[in-house]
């Protein structure tokens, strides 16, 4: 059986069960922004466009509207794709934010939309929340499913140099049920750090706590390089996956590219691109 027939049989696999079993887990899609995949989604003190998906409390770093758009073809898998679009637009007492994102493989598909408003709470402190409508087209059942969310987080610039980040994810704990299985979206917190070690090296990190995975660990670090362009690697301990990649900015625009990599399944790589618009 060649590689991709493989990969391709593993995620059928993990589809099946999705829409067998009567009480599962799942969490909506997080990996947005190749900046941030680089960086092994350590991203929630680490302000940019994809905040609405990682901490909405970072959004009040934006000072001008933005459009950002991500894709990736996970494993290199044809017909697998997920992407992303961020729109984020200040107003005079908050920052305003819109997120959506697509999974689809064969005939399968999942979708979100979400609102999200950022506001800056005291000279140092912001807080975020993010109202999230995520939808399912299942094939098998020839159904459509549902739900609601809602996420919440805070941000402190402890200095010009430290940030302290804490999200929290489904706080609502929702749940889709149909005639024939439950799945419930869990309950997730995340916390961490960025820090300025110099002026060209940003270091980050976070650490995921979910009940039904565990604890996990997320490192990056970003070297500029240039003035326009910076290289980054990142590493998580669960599952054990490393990234890396690169950023190029020119003029408004901010190219961004990441591979990661899964130990069973091979690299994915990540295409992101920013549109920064002058107020």
């Amino acid at each position: 059986m060649r590689n991709r027939d493989l990969k391709t049989g593993l995620l059928i696999c993990f589809i099946v069960q999705f829409l067998t079993l009567r009480s599962l887990a799942i969490e909506r899609i997080t990996a947005t922004g190749a900046r941030e995949v680089a960086l092994s989604q350590a991203a929630v003190a680490l302000p940019g466009y994809f905040s609405v998906f990682h901490n909405q409390a970072l959004l009040t770093e934006s000072k001008s509207a933005a459009l950002a758009v991500c894709y990736r073809q996970p494993y290199f898998i044809k017909g697998y794709h997920e992407s992303a679009l961020s729109l984020v637009y200040p107003i005079h007492a908050a920052v305003l934010a819109i997120g959506v994102t697509q999974s689809s493989i064969a005939s399968y598909k999942e979708s979100s939309l979400g609102i999200s408003i950022a506001k800056v709470l005291a000279r140092r402190l912001s807080a975020g929340i993010l109202f999230n409508y995520t939808f399912f087209n299942l094939p098998e059942v020839n159904h459509f499913a549902s739900s609601f969310q809602f996420d919440g987080g805070v941000f402190y610039q402890y200095s010009d140099k430290f940030s302290l980040g804490l999200h929290f994810r489904n706080l609502l704990q929702t749940n889709v049920e149909t005639f024939q299985y439950k799945f419930y979206f869990p309950f997730v917190v995340r916390c961490g750090a960025s820090y300025a070690l110099t002026e060209k090296i940003l270091l980050v990190g976070e650490t995921a706590l979910d009940k039904n995975s565990g604890n996990g660990l997320r490192f990056g670090s970003e070297c500029k390089i240039t003035t326009n362009f910076m290289l980054r690697g990142g590493l998580t301990t669960k599952p054990f996956q490393h990234s890396f990649g690169f950023g190029y900015i020119w003029n408004l625009c901010q190219l961004d590219f990441a591979l990661v990599h899964h130990e069973i399944l091979g690299y994915s790589p990540f295409l992101s691109v920013n549109f920064k618009f002058n107020k």
